[in-house]
């Protein structure tokens, strides 16, 4: 009896060890077929590791694999790259183990993951790391991706010229490696850091060399929408139009069609099309718009909530613009990647010898932080003089514009002081109330208040465009606000401002109030600084 429960024992333990056998060589087979058809048929690949049960792996080899295919699928698909632990996993195997390629692509993803959550600082340091280990191996596919991150990242902390070079060296490197899609979206960005640093003409002489590279409809959408901005950055309102209609029923990737939304609100908006505005702002976020872009469109829906006077709707979005503003200020607070790639490879330079190492890293700290108290300083000095000048140069424009209007106020009260005398002797006989309505014929004789369209036209003429300027800037602004405007920087007496706006005291300081909110003043002791500076400007 004993021997056969041993025999029964071996046969139980064979069959063990046989199952393992199995799952250790059918695993990873399964694994490789998802790895072969990740580029081609991403869909088939995620099903095929949807069915892997991590649980089950044997070996770590198969998890780390496992955990990078993971992220390579999810990325192609434009689906969030999560849990963090598949990769980390996965990264701390290939370190480990001494796989260089299999290495540098998980710093990719693991940047990619970093990046998309706006991590800048983190997703630099993986990206760095992964490009140390590309260029020994020469891997075009991989070159490019990490460039034309890293491009990305220089586009959004605002190093253009930097921005540039990446995606340059990006596309040189798609190019070679025959990836006409990644190479289009490298060269298109090209565009897009001439677009964000204001160098519109140049931007649409490049998108026009874009235009030879663009094979299918998403690719062609992409182009159109960024012509379609670069147009509207450049106030170009009506070719901006005609290129976002285009675009809208293109399709996309990602946040562009929250984008192309956020923007042609925006356009709508200045057009004083104020409930189109509304719609494509609102519906920008059934979109998965980014955080840049939410934020726009709350400050969007807040104007137009402004304009549609629903103070509800306004506390709102004013609420949730400000709540992001905070957000992305800390983003932008964030060690600029030029600068985390500066100290990246000179620390490598560095770790040749020991006392280079020692003495270049602290000759590199003492440089950074004196430079950085210059800066600074300098900063602040600059900053100081040059407000300090921009202040005497407006108080200047300002006192000059003043002796223009007092000489123009004492003509026109020459003749309102003429007209008075000529009548001295019917007004010793009148009531007051038909002395009242005297002046008012005399001012409407001289200013001609009852004809809006000569009155304005004047007030431009004497007041460098104040009614213009108002009107254009401040479309909430009333008739008697404008008036009253005009009537304050001319100096009229205070009574006969009165008179002609048919105000007593009380409504008068009202009418104020409500002018200083309008034009987002604190109170109303600020408008006499506030028209001062708009007669001052050209």
């Amino acid at each position: 009896m004993k021997k056969k429960s041993v025999t029964k024992y071996n046969h139980w333990s064979l069959l063990l060890v046989c199952l393992l056998l199995y799952s250790c060589s059918f695993m990873p087979d399964k694994l490789k077929i998802a790895e072969q058809l990740i580029e081609t048929s991403p869909d088939s690949a995620l099903h095929i590791l949807q069915q892997v049960y991590t649980g089950k792996f044997s070996c770590e080899e198969d998890r780390a694999l496992y955990g990078l295919l993971l992220f390579r699928i999810l990325d192609k698909k434009y689906l969030p790259l999560k849990p963090d632990s598949a990769i980390e996993f996965s990264l701390n195997y290939y370190q480990i183990h001494h796989n260089d390629t299999r290495l540098a692509y998980c710093y990719l993803y693991k940047g990619r993951a970093n990046k998309y959550a706006l991590q800048y600082e983190n997703a630099m340091n993986c990206y760095l790391k992964a490009l140390d280990v590309a260029l020994i191996k020469n891997d075009y596919l991989l070159l490019g991706r990490i460039n034309s991150d890293i491009g990305d990242i220089y586009n959004a902390q605002r190093d253009y010229g930097l921005a540039r070079q990446k995606y340059k060296l990006a596309f040189n490197y798609f190019s070679q490696a025959k990836l006409q899609s990644l190479a289009f979206n490298s060269f298109l960005g090209i565009g897009r850091t001439y677009r964000a640093a204001g160098n519109y003409r140049k931007a649409q002489l490049h998108y026009r060399k874009v235009f030879a590279l663009a094979q299918d409809s998403i690719q062609r959408g992409a182009l159109l929408q960024e012509i379609a901005i670069n147009y509207y950055n450049n106030k170009q309102y009506d070719s901006a139009l005609v290129y976002f209609r285009q675009v809208i029923p293109y399709p996309y990737v990602r946040n562009n069609r929250a984008i192309r939304y956020y923007y042609l609100a925006d356009l709508f908006f200045d057009l004083n099309q104020i409930d189109s505005a509304g719609y494509y702002a609102g519906n920008s976020f059934r979109y998965s718009p980014d955080i840049r872009t939410q934020r726009e469109c709350y400050r969007i829906l807040a104007n137009v909530s402004y304009v549609k006077k629903d103070m509800k709707e306004i506390s709102g979005y004013m609420n949730k613009y400000i709540e992001l503003s905070s957000s992305i200020r800390k983003i932008d607070a964030q060690t600029k990647g030029s600068i985390l790639e500066t100290m990246h490879y000179t620390t490598k330079e560095v770790l040749n010898t020991k006392l280079q190492r020692l003495y270049l890293s602290a000759s590199i700290l003492v440089l950074i932080l004196v430079g950085l108290i210059i800066f600074c300083v300098w900063k602040r000095y600059y900053k100081q003089e040059r407000c300090k000048m921009e202040e005497k140069h407006l108080q200047q424009k300002i006192e000059t514009r003043r002796k223009l209007i007092k000489r123009q106020r004492d003509i026109l009260i020459q003749k309102i002081e003429a007209m008075k005398a000529i009548q001295t002797n019917e007004r010793k006989r009148s009531k007051p109330e038909a002395k009242a309505e005297m002046d008012r014929q005399i001012y409407n004789i001289v200013l001609h208040l009852t004809d809006r369209e000569f009155f304005e036209r004047e007030m431009d003429i004497l007041l460098n465009n104040l009614v213009s300027k108002l009107k254009t800037r401040y479309p909430s602004l009333t008739i008697k606000e404008i008036t009253w405007c005009c009537l304050h920087m001319l100096d009229i007496p205070i009574t006969d401002v009165l008179l002609l706006l048919d105000y007593k005291v009380d409504s008068l300081n009202k009418m104020k109030q409500r002018l200083a909110q309008k034009t987002n003043l604190t109170n109303a002791s600020e408008l006499n600084c506030f028209l001062d500076r708009i007669l001052a400007e050209e």
